[in-house]
C-alpha cells in the first residue's frame, strides 16, 4: 500500500515538473532572424580557382 502512494506522489511530481518546464519555456528560434546581421565566418575553399585558400562569403 505504501509503495502504490509513493509511486503516485512520484507520478505527480514528474508531471508538475514536465508542465511547469514546458510553461516556463521560451519559444525556441531557429538561425538568425529578418534583420539580424550575420557573423564573419572563413571557410577552406575545396574547389575552383580558389581552391586549399580560407576565405569568407559574408
Amino acid at each position: 500500500m505504501a509503495q502504490r502512494r509513493l509511486l503516485g506522489v512520484g507520478a505527480a511530481l514528474v508531471l508538475a515538473a514536465c508542465c511547469l518546464g514546458a510553461w516556463a519555456a521560451e519559444t525556441p528560434t531557429s538561425g538568425p532572424q529578418v534583420g539580424e546581421e550575420t557573423p564573419p565566418f572563413s571557410v577552406q575553399d575545396i574547389t575552383g580557382p580558389a581552391k586549399g585558400t580560407s576565405l569568407c562569403y559574408v
